[in-house]
């Protein structure tokens, strides 16, 4: 029994209406989230593997919770990389732009192809990505709203990790 996970989204048509959707995939602009993540991620810059790698680890864990597939997609801007490089992640995608594109242009394409097959959420604090998204017909998140949903859900999940648990013990 997969569980999809539906999040809140503000619908900016009508004002302060929300609803409850549930996605395909969401796409997360990687150094864009670091940025916003200040005192949660690692004493690292932002840039660094170690900060990378934490936001990598933080993002499966939420992955795991929701059931819904995540993918973070990094910027190569002046790397000699000369295709996409996708690093091997058994639960999570995680995904760096060629040397001549940003991770935007990663993502506008992904979303556009995605959205054929339902919803999708972006996680950016890139404003003029966000419309260009929501323009598409995405729905887009703010990185500082997303990682509270990130601590919710985790919450949630060790919630009933616990209440698992402790059905178990007593059944044994």
């Amino acid at each position: 029994d997969r569980r999809q996970r539906q999040m809140c989204i503000r619908d900016r048509d009508r004002g302060k209406h929300y609803s409850y959707v549930s996605f395909v995939r969401i796409l997360v602009d990687g150094y864009s989230m670091l940025h916003a993540c200040g005192d949660e991620r690692p004493k690292a810059p932002p840039h660094s593997p170690m900060a990378r790698d934490w936001l990598i680890r933080t993002l499966t864990l939420y992955q795991d919770a929701i059931h819904t597939p995540v993918t973070v997609i990094f910027d190569g801007m002046g790397s000699k990389a000369s295709k996409e490089n996708q690093e091997i992640h058994p639960h999570l995608e995680v995904i760096y732009s060629k040397g001549n594109r940003t991770a935007d242009d990663l993502i506008e394409r992904v979303t556009h192809k995605l959205l054929a097959y339902g919803q999708v959420l972006v996680v950016t604090n890139d404003y003029a990505e966000q419309n260009t998204i929501f323009s598409m017909g995405g729905s887009v998140s703010s990185c500082e709203q997303f990682l509270g949903d990130i601590q919710t859900e985790l919450d949630r999940f060790q919630s009933e990790l616990v209440q698992r648990n402790k059905k178990s013990r007593r059944k044994a």
